[in-house]
């Protein structure tokens, strides 16, 4: 659940935010669409191939010629359990509407028949599964809310089949996993959970959570390990693979990165990471986990609107 990196996509912005919305609380921008930087569209009509997803709930309501043509190309081909599937009227590639009906994701057609076995029935926790997540603990969405729409918890599985997949996330969620770049499976194949060598502790996890972007890109919270080094994480993170290093005995730090000197290392967390999709509303509260209200803005956005 690390952030993704951004030399992978493009995110295009609304507006900038006027300073009393954002000292309301209101988020900053509006995600206008997000795009793999460097990719061609294959079809110049609903931007497949290089298009990720974009905001259906923003086009239909701007109303342009633009965004007319765009909403325009997609025709409805299936309603899911939550959400609806819909193809390109020209290249007939398969899109997904969530069921709040605010983001329009492109499906890869590798990715389709897991969305299609998804929709054939749902997969919930069992109560001995919930009795687990709960002692791990899952990691809340961090102070911008991100990642607030699915309750991840890192643990490590054993399938039906008996094969173990460490490090693992169980994901809970309500929409279907439609996100190309998240190794999806359905939440069937599990027959076994524990905790995970590589998933950071609870309070750990909670305070990079927490951790509010200092620089673009850039939210650092510090840990310390029983030797003393000192690591740094950046944003939400769950996972430390560090050679020579246990994640389990990880603790959080005191002091600010910017004042460490020499400045401590990143810490080694991006592992290969699968998701396993259990169904149900992932309970985080919006207004909860939001850290922009009634919170001071990070030093770069106070230079930015000089406040």
């Amino acid at each position: 659940m690390e952030r993704r990196p951004r030399h992978q996509l493009r995110t295009f912005g609304g507006d900038l935010p006027s300073r009393s919305s954002y000292l309301a609380g209101m988020s900053a921008f509006t995600t206008v669409s997000t795009t793999r930087l460097g990719a061609e569209p294959t079809c110049g009509a609903c931007g497949a191939g290089a298009g990720i997803s974009f905001n259906w709930a923003f086009a239909h309501e701007q109303s342009r010629g633009n965004d007319l043509d765009r909403t325009a190309a997609f025709a409805a081909w299936m309603d899911l359990r939550r959400g609806t599937l819909f193809r390109c009227n020209v290249c007939h590639q398969a899109w997904h509407l969530d069921g709040r009906e605010q983001t329009m994701t492109h499906v890869a057609e590798e990715r389709l028949s897991l969305v299609l076995e998804w929709n054939k029935a749902t997969d919930a926790l069992t109560k001995d599964q919930q009795a687990r997540l709960e002692q791990i603990g899952p990691t809340p969405p961090d102070v911008y809310g991100n990642w607030s729409d699915r309750r991840v918890t890192p643990c490590r599985v054993t399938t039906t089949t008996g094969e173990v997949v460490d490090p693992a996330m169980i994901c809970v969620q309500l929409d279907a996993p439609v996100q190309s770049d998240m190794d999806f499976r359905l939440g069937n194949d599990v027959a076994d959970l524990t905790g995970s060598e590589f998933a950071l502790p609870l309070d750990v996890r909670l305070a990079s959570s927490r951790a509010e972007e200092m620089r673009m890109g850039f939210s650092p919270s510090l840990i310390e390990m029983p030797n003393g080094k000192r690591f740094v994480l950046n944003g939400m993170t769950n996972f430390m693979a560090e050679q020579g290093y246990d994640a389990r005995e990880a603790r959080v730090a005191t002091g600010n990165y910017f004042s460490e000197d020499p400045p401590p290392a990143f810490v080694r967390s991006s592992l290969p990471m699968t998701y396993f999709v259990f169904d149900g509303d992932p309970g985080w509260v919006r207004q909860q986990s939001s850290g922009l209200v009634g919170r001071r803005p990070s030093s770069w956005l106070r230079r930015l609107f000089k406040l």
